[in-house]
C-alpha cells in the first residue's frame, strides 16, 4: 500500500490556518506496512482481553462483576481522550514513529499489568495502557487515508478492521483458554512481551520522514479548532453520531462474558469460544464492505449495520443459549463493521489536510461514548439485572439506527457543496 507521492500531496487544497498534510517520501516498504498491521493486531487483541476473563478477575479480587467492569472504562476513556495528543503529532511527524513509540509504552503497561497486586493497581495500569494504545490504530487509519483514494478507501479500511477483528478473535479464544488452564496474569505478560518486540522492530525500520510546514503556534487544540472551522456542521454531525455509536454499540458487550458465567455457568474456555464468534463475523464482513457499499450505498450500510446490532441484543436474552447466543455474536460482529466502516471512511475525508487529527477526534468520540456507555451498563446490570440492560441496549441501538442517516446526510450535503 503506497504512501502518497509529493505530486499527489500537492493536489490537496491548503486551508487557511491549516498546515499542509505531511507527505511521506516515496512508497512505503511492504515490511513497514506488515509491522503497522502487527501493531494494530496487538492493540486490538489486548483491548479485548478483559471481556472473557472478567469473572476470573472479579473472583481473584473478591469484588462484583460491575466493579471489575470499571477496568474497561479505565481503558477506554484515556484511549479516547489521548487522541487529542496523538492526532496533531501524527500530522506533524512520521506516522511510523508515533505508532512505534506509543506501542512501546503500551507494551510496558501491559506487561506490568500481569503483576498488579490489587484491582486499584490494575485499574491504574489499564488507564496508562489505554493512554498509550491511543497512538496506534487511529494513526494507522490515517496512514491508510494518506495512501488510498476515497473510492477504494472503505475496502482498505476494511482490511485494517479485519486485522483488528482477528486480534479480537485470538484474544477471546486465548483469554478463555488461558484463564481456564493457567491465570489471567499470563495473558498480560505474554501480550506485553510480543508487543514490545513489534515496537522494537517498527522503530528500527528505516523512517519514512514527513515533510512538514514550519511549526505554527496554534497550541494543542489549534488543529481541532481548524477542523470545526473548516467542516462546520459536518464535523459536529459526524462526531455526534460516532459518540452515539460508542455509547450504544461498544458498551454492554464487555459484560457478555459475565452473563454467560452467571446465567449459564459456562467455563472460561466456552465463554471465550462464544465471544470469539463476533470477531470471526467482523473479519469475514470486513472483506466484503468494499463491494457491499457499492451495492447499497452509505445509507444502506448504516441501516443494515444498525439493524443487525439491534437484533443481536434482542437475541442475546433468548434461550437456549447455544442456539441464540452464537447467532447474536455473528450478527453483532457483522453489524458493527458494516456501520462503523461507513463512519470511519467519512472521517478520513473530513479534512484531508489534517487527516491524522480528524481520525484521532473520531476515536476520541467513539471511545468517550464507549467508556461512558460501559459505566452506565455496569450500573444498569447491578441495579436492574442483565435482561433489562440488554433490552435497553437494543432500544438504544435502534435509536442510533434511526438518527444515523439524517446526521450523515448533513455530512454528505455540505461535502457536496464544497
Amino acid at each position: 500500500m503506497p504512501e502518497p507521492t509529493t505530486a499527489a500531496a500537492a493536489e490537496q487544497p491548503v486551508l487557511e490556518g491549516v498546515p499542509p498534510q505531511p507527505t511521506q517520501q516515496g512508497p512505503a516498504a511492504p515490511h513497514l506496512l506488515i509491522m503497522i498491521m502487527a501493531a494494530v493486531f496487538m492493540v486490538s487483541a489486548e483491548a479485548r482481553v478483559i471481556a472473557p476473563i472478567l469473572p476470573a478477575l472479579a473472583g481473584d479480587f473478591r469484588t462484583s462483576v460491575a466493579q471489575t467492569g470499571l477496568l474497561i472504562t479505565a481503558y477506554t476513556i484515556p484511549y479516547g481522550v489521548f487522541q487529542i495528543v496523538y492526532g496533531p503529532l501524527a500530522d506533524r511527524f512520521s506516522r511510523q514513529q508515533v505508532i512505534g513509540a506509543a506501542l512501546g509504552l503500551f507494551a510496558l503497561g501491559t506487561f506490568v499489568s500481569g503483576f498488579a497486586p490489587s484491582l486499584l493497581a490494575l485499574t491504574i495500569l489499564r488507564f496508562v495502557t489505554g493512554a498509550a494504545a491511543a497512538g496506534v490504530i487511529p494513526v494507522a487509519l490515517a496512514y491508510v487515508g494518506d495512501a488510498v483514494p476515497y473510492a477504494q478507501r472503505q475496502a482498505a479500511l476494511g482490511r485494517v478492521v479485519s486485522i483488528a477483528s482477528l486480534g479480537g478473535v485470538v484474544s477471546a479464544a486465548l483469554g478463555g483458554l488461558i484463564a481456564t488452564i493457567a491465570t489471567w496474569r499470563t495473558l498480560f505478560l505474554a501480550y506485553g512481551i510480543v508487543a514490545l518486540c513489534v515496537a522494537g522492530v517498527l522503530l528500527r525500520l528505516p523512517v519514512q520522514r514527513a515533510r512538514t510546514a514550519r511549526p505554527r503556534k496554534q497550541g494543542l487544540l489549534g488543529p481541532y479548532r481548524a477542523i470545526f472551522q473548516h467542516a462546520g456542521a459536518r464535523a459536529t454531525a459526524l462526531y455526534s453520531l460516532v459518540f452515539l455509536e460508542g455509547l450504544t454499540a461498544t458498551s454492554t458487550i464487555g459484560y457478555l462474558g459475565a452473563l454467560l458465567f452467571e446465567r449459564d455457568h459456562l467455563s472460561y474456555a466456552a465463554i471465550g469460544a462464544l465471544l470469539m464468534l463476533s470477531g470471526v463475523a467482523s473479519m469475514a464482513t470486513a472483506r466484503l464492505v468494499g463491494r457491499l457499499v457499492v451495492r447499497v450505498g452509505e445509507r444502506g450500510m448504516l441501516l443494515r449495520g444498525g439493524g443487525l446490532l439491534t437484533l443481536a441484543y434482542l437475541l442475546v436474552n433468548m434461550e437456549p443459549t447455544f442456539v441464540f447466543f452464537p447467532l447474536a455474536m455473528l450478527l453483532s460482529g457483522a453489524g458493527f463493521v458494516i456501520a462503523h466502516s461507513t463512519l470511519q471512511t467519512r472521517a478520513t475525508e473530513l479534512v484531508p489536510t489534517l487527516r491524522g487529527t480528524a481520525v484521532a477526534l473520531f476515536a476520541f468520540a467513539l471511545f468517550l461514548g464507549g467508556g461512558l456507555g460501559t459505566y452506565l451498563a455496569g450500573l444498569a446490570i447491578e441495579y436492574a439485572g442483565f435482561p433489562l440492560t440488554l433490552y435497553g441496549t437494543a432500544a438504544a441501538l435502534a435509536l442510533f439506527t434511526l438518527v444515523s442517516w439524517p446526521l450523515l446526510r448533513v455530512v454528505q450535503r455540505q461535502h457536496a457543496t464544497e
